[in-house]
């Protein structure tokens, strides 16, 4: 897309946390996936995101080992070139479907 994002800070949680760089935003995504399936050999079953109840609250988490693995096996990982990234911007989840937005980036030291 030809974006670059300039001198992201060292502590910024959702990047590289060890200097400031340059992030080129080279294509964006979208992905969609079934939540739960079978995948494998085995058929075993797979959920991305679960919902449970612990002491009365319900807690919803992401398996994102669960999500490359999903993504490899369905061949739907996006191809990338050395030093290019995928990163997951959010998720949406509606009845079954998961739906994966996020960006394809290239980080680059900033030398000043």
């Amino acid at each position: 897309m030809g974006d670059v994002i300039r001198n992201v800070p060292y502590n910024n949680p959702s990047l590289i946390p060890l200097g400031d760089y340059d992030i080129d935003i080279l294509d964006n995504l979208m992905i969609e996936i079934d939540n739960e399936g079978s995948l494998g050999k085995k058929k075993g079953n797979y959920h991305v995101i679960n919902k449970c109840e612990i002491d009365g609250r319900e807690i919803i988490f992401v398996d994102m080992v669960t999500l490359k693995k999903v993504l490899d096996m369905k061949d739907m990982y996006p191809k990338m070139k050395k030093g290019e990234v995928m990163t997951i911007c959010q998720l949406r989840l509606s009845e079954n479907n998961l739906e994966v937005w996020g960006d394809i980036v290239k980080v680059k030291d900033n030398i000043k």
